[in-house]
């Protein structure tokens, strides 16, 4: 996890939905560039109202999926 970002998960609810500067904080990126990901369906996001939010099991898994291997 990049950054000071402590991940919380609710128990009751069973996910944590991150706000888009929460999201650009865990994953080193400008709020702007999180908006604009989410705009293009390039980040996986869900509307609360109007309020925009990120998964955090999406997300890692997001990154896991978007990691570079190695060619060794």
């Amino acid at each position: 996890m990049a950054g000071n970002v402590r991940v919380v998960l609710n128990r009751q609810v069973g996910k944590r939905l991150l706000t888009p500067r929460e999201t650009a904080d865990y994953l080193g990126l400008k709020v702007d560039t999180i908006y604009r990901k989410a705009r293009m369906r390039e980040l996986p996001s869900v509307k609360v109202g109007r309020a925009l939010r990120f998964d955090v099991v999406a997300l890692e898994r997001y990154v896991e999926q978007h990691a570079i291997q190695s060619l060794e």
